[in-house]
């Protein structure tokens, strides 16, 4: 089957894109479209149309989206590749490959340097586009209460209740939150306004990273403009109320057993000390509150990795791989160094779908 391929702006065929849009994401709510697609803070996004060559049938998508990344205190421009979306009946490789080596071919027009993607169902197609895979997401889950893991083993409430109290004891002996202590001029607020000391963080404590600028802007339109889910802010203060590091979370989301969760959005933080504190502070807070599990989905440093480890999270599956493809036109530009997953710092705020 033939299809065309055609570059457009996210204005063009809205109605037909949105519901596109709908029938492979169920995005139902158009207020999400005109946020994703219309207000970028970081300029125009880009988008290519697939059609059925016989009928002329919307069949699939794909966009990139503007975005400016920071790499050694330089800032760049940079394009974030979008998730291939096609109808169900259209998926084989070739109307993926089209939309995406039409991206590929649009590049030497812009001013990005490489284009990056993240992608669980379109490795295959990334890789037959000669993007170069940089590594995986990781997925951690951190139990809180584990009687949700033994409902279907253990039908007495009573007995099932006793054995998750001793499992639950165990976890947090086990968890880094038992030795570490918030120190009295430390303070931590749970919904904090996004303000300049964000930037001033960023700007101060980026150097050698390969991460969107987290700006003022790009922070408000990503989790406080979003039209479907509430996200909330913690932050670490200093006793002069300096921001040592902040974390973006939803609660209440269901993780892969049914288990009610914490999830983790979007993390920074100065040093390894004021990370390992906000950790502690945000466990007690979800046991508090009657979280089950707290889970975040990372791609980056390994000291990250291995302070989720020391607080008691266990690594799950992942099929989210994370691509790069240079922009011929930018000879000068070293791409090599991003092939190292050590200096990126990718979390959720990026998996806008």
């Amino acid at each position: 089957m033939g299809y065309s391929i055609t570059q457009a702006t996210p204005s063009d065929d809205q109605g037909e894109l949105i519901s596109l849009i709908n029938r492979n994401f169920n995005k139902t709510n158009t207020q999400w479209f005109n946020w994703s697609h219309h207000q970028n803070p970081f300029g125009e996004n880009y988008c290519w149309l697939a059609h059925e060559a016989s009928e002329g049938k919307l069949i699939g998508s794909t966009g990139l989206l503007t975005r400016r990344m920071c790499c050694d205190g330089k800032p760049f421009a940079v394009g974030q590749a979008e998730s291939i979306n096609i109808d169900e009946e259209h998926r084989s490789a070739q109307a993926a490959l089209k939309l995406q080596r039409a991206l590929i071919a649009h590049l030497p027009n812009t001013d990005f340097s490489f284009v990056y993607g993240m992608t669980d169902t379109a490795t295959a197609v990334f890789k037959r586009c000669r993007y170069q895979q940089v590594g995986t997401f990781q997925h951690w889950v951190k139990p809180l209460q584990t009687e949700y893991k033994f409902k279907d083993r253990i039908s007495s409430p009573l007995v099932r209740k006793g054995v998750a109290g001793l499992a639950d004891l165990g976890l947090r002996l086990f968890s880094q939150e038992t030795r570490t202590f918030l120190p009295h001029q430390n303070k931590i607020n749970y919904d904090a306004p996004i303000d300049e000391r964000f930037e001033a963080l960023f700007r101060e404590h980026s150097g050698g990273l390969v991460m969107v600028e987290r700006t003022r802007e790009f922070l408000e339109w990503r989790f406080r403009q979003e039209p479907s889910t509430r996200f909330q802010i913690m932050t670490l203060e200093d006793r002069n109320q300096r921001l040592l590091g902040y974390m973006v979370f939803v609660l209440g989301e269901t993780g892969r057993s049914g288990d009610y969760a914490a999830g983790i959005q979007d993390i920074f933080y100065r040093d390894l000390k004021s990370f390992r504190l906000m950790m502690t502070a945000f466990s007690g807070y979800c046991r508090q509150i009657g979280m089950e599990t707290i889970v975040v989905n990372y791609f980056g440093r390994q000291e990250v990795s291995k302070l989720l480890a020391r607080f008691g999270f266990f690594q799950r599956h992942s099929q989210t791989n994370v691509f790069v493809y240079a922009n011929p036109e930018c000879q000068d530009f070293p791409l090599q160094p991003l092939l190292d997953p050590n200096r990126w710092h990718l979390t959720n705020a990026e998996l806008l779908s």
